[in-house]
Formats: structure tokens, C-alpha cells, sequence
């Protein structure tokens, strides 16, 4: 999750999609980029925590709405994208609701299961599509149109599964509100004030949709008003402050240092030359002193070989 949240936050500094291009406009390697809130939804709806799951749950339908209205507004799917809302909300609306005849739920029980094999069916094909063109990826001289319609079939299976996802997570958010509500019933009251604390101390998880300021975090990753979804400078200043990433006052101390140690090497390298054209100097003007010394170091040489030092340990 770390290295898509890091994905996110560089694919938002670029500036790669933009709400006045087409999907046409967009680059082939750069499709795949769409994958990340999916793929951030996905992970976010593995983690195990009971304590908190509610939260993971709006987290992950966060990621999902996010994922699937980027595609529509780039008219890679017609998808009715499904509103998430509180459980408080969906029982008031429910209040007002006049129960439904037996025949009307029978009804709309026919229309979810027919949606439901159509959409498994959609899937099969999309995944033996999906099969086929990975097979020419392998390819070093793949037409571009191809790599193209293998991210662009692998876009609409990610639509496809969640658009599931994002159902099943609307029942589980029922189940775990009904929970909430029996909870009280079976469990102390010493015993809910300690759970309270367990919850109240592990830090929440905040989603980071692909997004740079406030205006675009209102268009995308629309979700609940009390969660709150990380531009890219929020989740900068967040990964500063818990010392993922260098602090920006330590870099440019580290960078001064780097030039002065830059500058040391080339005062010694400038050292070194003219060490050597003064020495080149003397010996074109047949320096007598230069030449003095020159000659003893070679006779010294020729009597005291390398390696003819200190052989006092040696067999």
C-alpha cells in the first residue's frame, strides 16, 4: 500500500490525467495508472482489523467511487457509479419508506440475480479477452494498439469486480452496523470502555486518491463528509512527519555538504595539475636540482628492490 500510495502522490505531481483530455490524449504506458485506487480498494478491503472494520470499509468505497469515476468521466465505461452514504442516512430514508409488496420484491430479487449473471458472464469473456493479448505482450515488437486493448480490457475486468466489491461492501456495512447496535447488549460496560480505548488509540487509515488540491478532491474520491481524503502536499507533510521521507531543511543542509565535498575534490585535482606542470616545466629546462634527485631515486631503486624491506617474519 505504501508503494501505491507513493505511485499516487507522483502520478498527481505530474499532472498525468486531466479533466480537459480525452482517453485518446492518453499515453499507452500510462493507462495503467488508472489501476491505482482500485488497487489501493483492494488492499485496504484485505486488512484484517475487527476493531475498526467499519472505517477500512468506507476507505475502500472511497477508493472504489474514486477508481470508477475517473473512468467514466474519460468515457472508458457507462457504469450507473453506485452512491455511498452513512447507515444513519439509509435508515432515515428507510423511515420514510412505505414497505414493499411481496411481488415488488420479488421483482427486483429477479432483476439482481439476471444484473449478476450478466456480470459474471461479462467477466469470463473480458478475462479469456484479457488471456489472449497478455500472450502478445511478450512480444518486443507489439503494435501499440495491442498493448492498448490489453489495458484498456484489463480497465473494464477491474469495473466489472468492483462494481461487486463495492456491493458486497454495502451489505457488510449493514451487518456491521447491526453489530454496533447489539454490541451494548452482550458486553459490559467496563469491558466497552477498554474496547472503546483499543479503537480510539490505533491510527485510522486515510485514503490518497489521485488529486493535487481541494477543488479536485471534491470532484474525485467523493465519499463521506467525516473522512477525510489526502491531497498530494497533506500526505507530503505526513510522510515527513512520520520519517518516511527526508525532512526538505535536512536536504538542502545535505546538499551543501555534498558541494563543499565537490568543491574540496577539485581544489586537489587543481592541486595535482599543477604539481604536474611544474614538474614537466623543470624537466624541459634541465632543472641540476631535479635532475639530482631524480638520479639518486633511481639508483635507490636499483639497490633496494620493492618488497626487499622489513622480511623479518617471512619464511
Amino acid at each position: 500500500m505504501r508503494m501505491f500510495e507513493d505511485a499516487t502522490k507522483l502520478v498527481s505531481m505530474v499532472d498525468m490525467f486531466s479533466d480537459n483530455e480525452t482517453f485518446e490524449e492518453v499515453a499507452t504506458e500510462n493507462i495503467k495508472y488508472f489501476l491505482l485506487p482500485a488497487l489501493l480498494g483492494k488492499l485496504t478491503n484485505q486488512i484484517c482489523i475487527t476493531d475498526d472494520r467499519m472505517h477500512l470499509v468506507k476507505v475502500a468505497e472511497v477508493y472504489f467511487v474514486d477508481f470508477l469515476k475517473r473512468l467514466k468521466a474519460y468515457g472508458l465505461t457507462d457504469i450507473k457509479i453506485p452512491e455511498i452514504s452513512s447507515t444513519d442516512e439509509k435508515n432515515k430514508v428507510a423511515d420514510h419508506n412505505t414497505p414493499e409488496s411481496s411481488s415488488k420484491m420479488l421483482e427486483n430479487m429477479v432483476i439482481r440475480r439476471n444484473t449478476k449473471i450478466q456480470r459474471y458472464q461479462q467477466e469470463k469473456d473480458l478475462e479469456s479477452r484479457l488471456d489472449t493479448l497478455k500472450k502478445n505482450l511478450d512480444n518486443p515488437n507489439i503494435d501499440d494498439e495491442i498493448k492498448r486493448e490489453y489495458f484498456v480490457t484489463l480497465l473494464k475486468l477491474y469495473v466489472v469486480r468492483i462494481v461487486e466489491e463495492l456491493n458486497l461492501l454495502k451489505t457488510e456495512k449493514e451487518i456491521l452496523e447491526n453489530m454496533k447496535k447489539m454490541e451494548p447488549m452482550h458486553t459490559l460496560p467496563s469491558e466497552s470502555q477498554r474496547t472503546q480505548k483499543q479503537r480510539s488509540s490505533a491510527p485510522k487509515l486515510q485514503p490518497i486518491i489521485i488529486t493535487r488540491n481541494e477543488m479536485q478532491k471534491k470532484v474525485y474520491g467523493a465519499g463521506y463528509p467525516s473522512l477525510p481524503v489526502l491531497t498530494v502536499q497533506e500526505f507530503y507533510e505526513q510522510r515527513v512527519k512520520d520519517g518516511d521521507w527526508p525532512d526538505p531543511s535536512q536536504h538542502n543542509a545535505t546538499n551543501s555538504q555534498c558541494l563543499q565535498d565537490m568543491a574540496n575534490k577539485d581544489t586537489s585535482a587543481n592541486n595535482e595539475d599543477s604539481e604536474a606542470v611544474l614538474k614537466e616545466e623543470m624537466e624541459e629546462n634541465d632543472d641540476s636540482e631535479y635532475l639530482e634527485r631524480t638520479r639518486a631515486m633511481d639508483e635507490y631503486k636499483d639497490t633496494h628492490r620493492r618488497g626487499w624491506g622489513n622480511r623479518a617474519n617471512r619464511s
